[in-house]
């Protein structure tokens, strides 16, 4: 049996490791330069122009992402559940766990303050580039609040420490940093005075951080098929020895660190690519103080047998240079990767400017070569006689005089004529339309006008043209099914995974309007985690029209007496709806048939009073006429009982008849639109924005 690693044992093996994943990240990155510099239509690589000619970049790239990126902020950043966690059984508590984790993890990744700017970078990072990386972790945040208070007296001095105390987080520490008198023993006041009194207020608590990882600082190693079964994992982070200080190590260790510069940077120049148009900083940092200097760590994830028992085991290591700062056993891989086209066996994927580049390269040619020679047409080169003065020709000017040499027998139309210069703008054009088409058919993104033309629509039909808008949704739904199912899944079973291992303490959060109170530890179930991002889910016109034909069969049903629909599923119905319209709160609309409304809630506290009280005045009498009364509280009960249940029904039926009025409706709006959308396309042949993905 081996013994246990030395560091120095350790840092040797994962160096080695990491300079392999480091070659191996290198040699796509080459290539998501390419794709990141074609998305900015820089001039650069295949797309450098020759001088004195056409400079002009073709834009497809940007073309096919923007023209995803909709379609994709529809799916992910809205107000449907990505992700869900599933029980496996139908016991309630199971039950009820499934569907708080998938709560509290939902508002954890959409509600931070920069969620949309990380996602919206995550995808677009996996539509540019082969990759696009997010890291998930725990973080202990320590804040410091100074509260001031005036002329208060000792009561009011325990009471602000009191409510100080009472906020909702892990811990709070007060401290009295100034007052107007001594008197004030700790946190105790009985003096009678008043102060002018200041509190430093200290809030430490645990919050869940998503962060994008650059492609071009991640690490994976070269033989990986996913992220789980990798050797190694992780990204070359840069933090300063301030931060470090902060975050826990000891100063000792953090001044034998080696600090970097700028041109100690081992990444690729996609960085530079990025920020290309900041220009360059002026700024010496080498001036800066010590807490502010620069140090490289790795942070990686490894699967090593350190401890020697002949099983190698997942293990989180931070190494900066040869010390090893972080050694602790970490079951968990916190990445989570997109790429856009799936490769089988493999961990990095393919993007969407990747298949794009091609076409990008190809039309670039053809339009810097019509523009070549368009300006040659219009600016052509002319034959000249030896006898004409040249310095007159070369000169432009209007009206200009061309002299020529005293007795020149030529005629003036011989002496000075253009060199015909064949147009072929037309001839190109054509190819270019053809490798938009070819393009078109490759991405699965339209043309603007792909379908609209005028000889077009006088022979194909417009199921002709809805079958390809089909084809064309088809492909980025596809797309988007790829994120859901690896990326987001992924992201959103390890936060599930994080905080019920680190978070301890109950949480309250508002979803959807409404408190929940959360407390991971007490998590005891793994649920099967889904991915709802399906074929036909990013279309909410056709998810609308579905949802509206399931209401109708729902009100049928429950109209003949079936059991099969009740209030409960249609609610499910129409909160899909009203969430696929874009709202996020279903009871500004509905009322939960499981919470009953205000109304409701006030009439069943009155009518169980009246019950309360009736009970007691019946206990209460004991005189011979005791059974008359009790008779006649019973029959005015029974008659409240009734008149509430008849006022609940007929609440019931206007809420079902409101319903039902707002869905027909919203059908013929959606009608009547669609055919006004159709006539102004084909009239003015042209496609309305948003109408085709």
């Amino acid at each position: 049996m081996p013994d246990k690693m030395t560091d120095s044992q350790l840092v040797a093996l994962l160096s080695q490791a990491e300079d392999d994943a480091a070659q191996y990240n290198g040699e796509f990155s080459k290539e998501n330069e390419k794709f990141l510099s074609g998305y900015l239509g820089e001039k650069t690589g295949e797309f450098s122009a020759i001088p004195n000619q056409s400079s002009v970049v073709s834009t497809d790239i940007a073309d096919v992402v923007e023209a995803d990126m909709p379609s994709l902020a529809r799916i992910f950043l809205g107000s449907g559940d990505v992700v869900t966690f599933q029980p496996n059984t139908d016991d309630e508590v199971e039950i009820a766990e499934a569907e708080e984790k998938t709560k509290y993890v939902n508002w954890i990744v959409r509600n931070q303050p920069e969620s949309f700017s990380i996602i919206h970078n995550w995808l677009k990072d996996a539509e540019i580039q082969k990759n696009g990386v997010v890291k998930y972790f725990m973080e202990d945040q320590k804040e410091v609040e100074v509260v001031e208070y005036e002329n208060v007296d000792a009561e009011e001095i325990n009471a602000i420490i009191q409510s100080l105390k009472g906020s909702k987080v892990d811990r709070v520490k007060v401290e009295i940093s100034e007052q107007e008198e001594t008197g004030i023993i700790g946190e105790s006041v009985n003096e009678a005075a008043t102060f002018d009194i200041k509190f430093r207020v200290t809030t430490e608590k645990q919050k869940v951080c998503i962060i994008n990882v650059p492609t071009e600082l991640f690490l994976i190693t070269r033989n990986a098929r996913s992220l789980e079964d990798a050797d190694l994992v992780g990204d070359r982070v840069r933090k300063t020895r301030g931060e470090l200080l902060s975050e826990g190590f000891k100063r000792e260790l953090v001044n034998e660190l080696s600090s970097v510069t700028e041109e100690d940077r081992r990444t690729s120049n996609i960085d530079a690519i990025r920020n290309r148009d900041q220009g360059g900083s002026t700024y010496d940092t080498t001036l800066n103080e010590w807490a502010s200097e620069v140090v490289e760590i790795s942070d990686l994830y490894v699967k090593v047998d350190f401890d020697g028992d002949g099983i190698a085991e997942r293990r989180h290591i931070m190494l900066s240079g040869n010390r090893v700062l972080v050694n602790e056993y970490f079951n968990h891989i916190p990445y989570a990767s997109l790429s856009a086209i799936l490769m089988p066996h493999k961990a990095i994927g393919r993007s969407r400017a990747e298949i794009t580049y091609p076409y990008q390269l190809q039309k670039t040619s053809l339009q810097r070569g019509i523009n070549n020679n368009i300006h040659m047409v219009n600016n052509p080169r002319n034959v000249v006689h030896p006898d004409v003065d040249l310095d007159d020709m070369l000169t432009v000017r209007t009206n200009g005089i061309v002299r020529m040499e005293e007795g020149t027998q030529v005629l003036p139309g011989n002496a000075v004529f253009p060199l015909t210069v064949p147009y072929i703008g037309q001839e190109a054009l054509q190819v270019i339309q053809y490798v938009d088409s070819t393009r078109a058919q490759t991405t699965g993104s339209l043309l603007s006008n792909q379908g609209l033309d005028a000889d077009k629509l006088n022979q194909e039909t417009a199921t002709r043209f809805n079958g390809v808008k089909d084809s064309s949704d088809a492909k980025i739904e596809l797309i988007a099914r790829n994120y859901g199912e690896t990326g987001f899944r992924k992201l959103y079973e390890g936060i599930a995974w994080l905080v019920s291992r680190y978070q301890n303490t109950a949480t309250e959060v508002r979803v959807l309007g409404k408190a929940l109170s959360v407390n991971p530890a007490g998590w005891k179930y793994n649920h099967h985690v889904q991915s709802n991002v399906g074929l036909g889910a990013g279309d909410n016109e056709k998810s609308l029209e579905i949802l509206q034909g399931l209401y109708g069969i729902q009100q049928s049903i429950m109209q003949q007496g079936s059991t099969l629909a009740d209030e409960k599923t249609a609610y499910a119905t129409l909160s899909r709806m009203v969430q696929g319209a874009g709202f996020p709160r279903v009871s500004e609309f509905f009322n939960d048939p499981d919470e009953p409304s205000e109304t409701l809630k006030a009439e069943n506290e009155i009518l169980n009073k009246m019950v309360v009280q009736m009970q007691e005045q019946m206990k209460a009498m004991q005189n011979p006429l005791a059974e008359a009364e009790q008779i006649k509280q019973q029959a005015f009960l029974t008659k409240a009982q009734s008149d509430a249940q008849i006022k609940v029904a007929q609440l019931q039926s206007d809420n079902e008849q409101f319903q039902a009025k707002l869905v027909a409706d919203a059908k013929k709006a959606n009608e009547d639109l669609a055919l006004k959308l159709t006539e102004f396309e084909l009239k003015y042949n042209t496609n309305v924005p948003g109408s085709v993905v």
